[in-house]
């Protein structure tokens, strides 16, 4: 089965973190992270140079694989908050056959996006303005997606949908 992982939340909130622990207990699973775009192309993950082409690799790296491979799995690692967004992952990957929206709703994100290594710190006044850019998944996504909601989670698992 082709299934698309698709993260929201918050810098912060255990995204990148969930989806490593993931892929370990499912192997097969490949990860596609902004922030680890950036890492590639400019050296750091908090380097914006150029967005553009950040968000076109991502999107191409979702898909690839899952044409040929029918047993296909892909996280997608970025903080997608906007039902826009969420929508717009699942339109670029109808050769998929589930999609998957997995909430992080971690309450103590603030917190430890401060302990983060010091290139992956968010500075508050992002953070300010993607609070203010999260909704909660609309009645199209809540249509599309089969969605899990994370409260709570342990970076020791278990990491299942």
């Amino acid at each position: 089965m082709r299934t698309l992982i698709v993260l929201s939340g918050m810098p912060g909130s255990g995204k990148s973190t969930w989806a490593r622990g993931y892929q370990k207990e499912h192997p097969a699973t490949h990860l596609v992270a902004s922030d680890e775009i950036r890492k590639e192309f400019f050296g750091a993950p908090n380097r914006f140079d150029d967005e553009d082409r950040v968000w076109k690799t991502f999107c191409e790296r979702l898909t690839l694989g899952s044409k040929t491979d029918s047993d296909f799995t892909v996280i997608a690692d970025a903080t997608t908050l906007t039902n826009a967004l969420r929508m717009r992952y699942y339109h670029l990957t109808p050769e998929f056959d589930r999609h998957v929206l997995v909430l992080f709703k971690i309450q103590e994100y603030a917190k430890q996006n401060t302990q983060r290594e010091q290139n992956r710190i968010v500075p508050q006044y992002a953070m300010d303005r993607m609070k203010g850019e999260y909704e909660e998944p609309n009645e199209e996504v809540k249509n599309t997606f089969e969605i899990h909601i994370i409260t709570h989670f342990s970076p020791n698992g278990p990491f299942n949908l």
